[in-house]
């Protein structure tokens, strides 16, 4: 195995021992799927509108930084078999994993433990920030990244209380992860 698809897998692999995990919790009836998020959305035109709505905050700022020069994209540069293990890992697993933990589990331990909504939020997006390499760069481009997860989190966790489901918040990370992928292959 070469070192790309090596490195590729490497990147991915925690997520999916993630999913994993959570799958056989729930499996086990360690972890209640309701406690989760793993529901219907409430309203199908609130689910609706967080993802096109978050969709058009995300381009939106994705084009105010190009326009000011701001936007810091590497070019992909990797070979096919790296690239779809690479791709499937930022668009589809990453989110999904990462809204387990941090919209899924953080969240409802935070509510549990009698947090208000606000604050519980609040806590979950600087975790889910602090997990995030960009965060201890410190650049202008990593700064910036910062600032977007926060935001991005919060809005997670606000799409995900509004609509009662972690699917929404899935939805809207996979959508900012496919914008932010495709910025790589036309920048």
């Amino acid at each position: 195995m070469n070192h790309e698809i090596r490195t590729a897998i490497f990147r991915v692999l925690p997520f999916v021992i993630v999913l994993l995990v959570i799958f056989l919790r729930v499996k086990q009836q360690k972890l209640n799927p309701p406690d989760l998020g793993l529901n219907k959305p409430v309203s199908v035109t609130r689910f609706v509108l967080w993802i096109f709505g978050f969709l058009f905050l995300v381009l939106l700022i994705e084009f105010s930084l190009y326009q000011f020069g701001l936007l810091e994209v590497d070019r992909w540069d990797h070979p096919l078999v790296s690239s779809i293990i690479r791709i499937l890992g930022a668009i589809i697993i990453g989110p999904v994993a990462e809204e387990l933990i941090f919209r899924g589990l953080l969240l409802n331990v935070l509510t549990k433990k009698k947090l208000t909504i606000h604050l519980a939020i609040f806590v979950q997006a600087v975790f889910f920030v602090l997990l995030h390499s960009f965060t201890y760069e410190n650049t202008l481009s990593s700064n910036i990244g910062i600032v977007q997860s926060f935001i991005d989190a919060t809005l997670f966790g606000y799409a995900r209380y509004s609509t009662k489901s972690i699917y929404t918040s899935m939805t809207m990370h996979m959508t900012g992860n496919l914008v932010a992928t495709v910025e790589r292959f036309i920048f």
